[in-house]
């Protein structure tokens, strides 16, 4: 793994993906090589056809012999070209699965609440986008760049056998070339990062467009008025056409000088001809090879551009491989209990601090709830007990244990954490609630969805428990999808069921039938219970009420009716705008 990128070139890194398959990419070079010499034949046959004519001795056999050794020349050229390319793409795409394997796998082990500090439109680009732009350098710029550096090399040396004054000259204009074009990486750092940031953030416009595209219909918005996705746009485009215009003038000039070799042989070889200083046949020849010098290497400086380019895809994924993973232990340990002991914590996410030393301990059984105002921390607290991240300050500990010291897949057999927008795959409602317990029988399935108030509302759609929830369960209501969610974790049958404000989407009605399935559910198990309904709680074992990070008061419902005059505001407020709605 790369520890310093800044350190590191393109090419570095990209032989270092390449893995096992640098066998594939050193033989498509090696092909690639000797196509180059077979192309660099058929320049010798014409410059020695055109010697012949000149000489008014040319005959019949040489037509043929330098004729068919040139169409020989090119037709093997061809095949090992095409050997080569499909060699290269074969180790291409065993390596961008690879990547795409390691990408995928890498977002198992970093904190999950990572994952979610980001838009998905930044992963999807990751994944498919990013890595898909890693392709052309190992398909292509592998065996291609190497060729376009050996012909010109080749034909250099070749240039220098025959005459090395006509070599000087044919290669005069190649350095004052390179660097009129070297003009266009002024800056190229900062623009570069300003690029590939614009590209990212108009992703995540985009798919946040797409993905509330409803929203945006409902109000009467348009593409142009959703300000977010506007700017993103034009800022990408401003920023893409700022920096093609401070290269135009300099990939122009830079790029004729180079391919301007005859501008110096012409002139040279006519003079040392007239003086007597060459023969014609080394002239000419000298002459024809020197126009095959700048094809190659204006091939290899578009290579060198796209591999610039190719370098941020490498640093992208490269910096997520090294995101810094969350490590647990492999040996489960004995738990003494199912209840949640914080214990000092303190935690924020970047530069905001959400947690302040706060100390608690819910329910040994039965139900806790954690109520407050919004932004109070109470989510925060359900994910760092799903282990969305690892605490700052303090400790967390399940049964007595602390979560550092639990295995991943111990602590996630012990948990079901149900949030307010869980997902649902374009599958089956039979398989996502599956999805809880794989090993499930289909009576069982049903059990679970009588138990969270859903089965018979998917007994009544059109193919039952066999419709499809559509991509993220758009096929279903909100509440219909929080029920499923609910009927997979009762599923799932944990010690201990998180419910992260998951009932927030569901009528009073289901809500109630809901509460009434958890509470026949809960016997012998912790619930905790993220609760924006405080009636729905009000027999609640412990309720902890949160206020700006910090454990404000804990009890019973009585209790804190008693003693706390934030939960009691919280509770008038919540009545009151109950009978309103009954009144409504």
């Amino acid at each position: 793994m790369v520890t310093d990128n800044t350190q590191k070139n393109s090419f570095k890194l990209l032989w270092m993906y390449a893995g096992n398959q640098k066998t594939k990419l050193a033989k498509a070079s090696f092909l690639a090589i000797i196509g180059v010499f077979c192309g660099i034949v058929p320049y010798f046959c014409a410059a020695k056809l055109l010697s012949v004519f000149y000489n008014k001795i040319v005959t019949l056999n040489d037509i043929l012999i330098y004729g068919l050794t040139a169409i020989a020349a090119f037709a093997l050229k061809a095949y090992f070209s095409t050997i080569s390319t499909m060699t290269s793409h074969e180790a291409a795409f065993s390596i961008l699965k690879t990547l795409r394997t390691a990408i995928t796998k890498k977002m198992e082990h970093i904190p999950m609440g990572v994952m979610l500090d980001k838009a998905s439109g930044s992963y999807k680009m990751l994944v498919v986008d990013t890595v898909e732009r890693i392709e052309k350098p190992f398909a292509h710029m592998v065996p291609e760049m190497t060729a376009n550096i050996v012909t010109p090399l080749t034909i250099i040396v070749v240039l220098f056998v025959m005459d090395w004054r006509m070599a000087l000259g044919a290669i005069a204009t190649i350095p004052v070339g390179f660097l009129v074009t070297m003009g266009q990486m002024i800056g190229y750092k900062e623009k570069s990062a300003r690029y590939y940031k614009a590209n990212a953030d108009m992703n995540d416009a985009i798919v946040e467009y797409v993905n509330g595209i409803e929203v945006i219909k409902a109000f009467n918005q348009s593409a142009s008025s959703f300000g977010k996705f506007t700017n993103a746009c034009k800022y990408y485009r401003d920023t893409t056409l700022e920096w093609w215009r401070s290269c135009w003038f300099f990939s122009a000039a830079g790029l004729n000088t180079l391919s301007s070799t005859l501008l110096v042989t012409l002139p040279l070889g006519t003079y040392l001809f007239m003086n007597g200083k060459i023969e014609f046949a080394t002239f000419l020849t000298c002459a024809v090879l020197s126009m095959g010098i700048s094809g190659p290497i204006l091939a290899s400086m578009n290579y060198a551009e796209m591999f610039a380019s190719v370098f941020q895809s490498f640093k992208q994924v490269n910096d997520f491989l090294e995101e810094k993973d969350q490590i647990r232990p492999t040996e489960n340990v004995q738990f003494n209990g199912s209840s949640f002991e914080f214990k000092n914590v303190s935690f924020g996410y970047k530069d905001k601090n959400v947690l302040n030393n706060i100390s608690f301990k819910t329910a040994e059984k039965g139900v806790t709830a954690i109520v407050g105002h919004s932004g109070s921390g109470k989510s925060t607290i359900a994910k760092l007990m799903a282990g969305f991240w690892d605490v700052g300050k303090g400790d967390i500990l399940l049964g007595g244990v602390s979560l550092s010291k639990i295995p991943f897949k111990q602590q996630m057999q012990k948990i079901s954490y149900v949030a307010q927008d869980n997902y649902l795959f374009n599958t089956s409602i039979m398989e996502n609630i599956r999805m809880g317990r794989p090993e499930a029988s289909d009576e069982e399935v049903y059990e679970a969805a009588k138990a969270a108030g859903c089965h018979e509302f998917i007994s009544a759609l059109e193919n039952g428990y066999d419709t499809m929830a559509g991509d993220a369960g758009n096929r279903l209501s909100g509440g219909e999808r929080q029920r499923i969610t609910i009927a997979r974790a009762i599923l799932k049958n944990a010690d201990v069921i998180i419910l992260d404000e998951a009932t927030a989407y569901a009528d009073p009605e289901n809500e109630a039938e809901i509460q009434k399935a958890l509470s026949r559910l809960i016997h012998d198990k912790v619930l905790i219970v993220i609760a924006h309904r405080l009636s729905t709680i009000k027999n609640a074992e412990k309720i902890l009420v949160i206020e700006n990070g910090e454990v404000a008061d804990s009890g019973t419902h009585d209790e804190l009716m008693s003693k706390s005059a934030l939960y009691k505001s919280m509770w008038e407020r919540h009545m009151a705008s109950s009978d309103s709605k009954e009144v409504a």
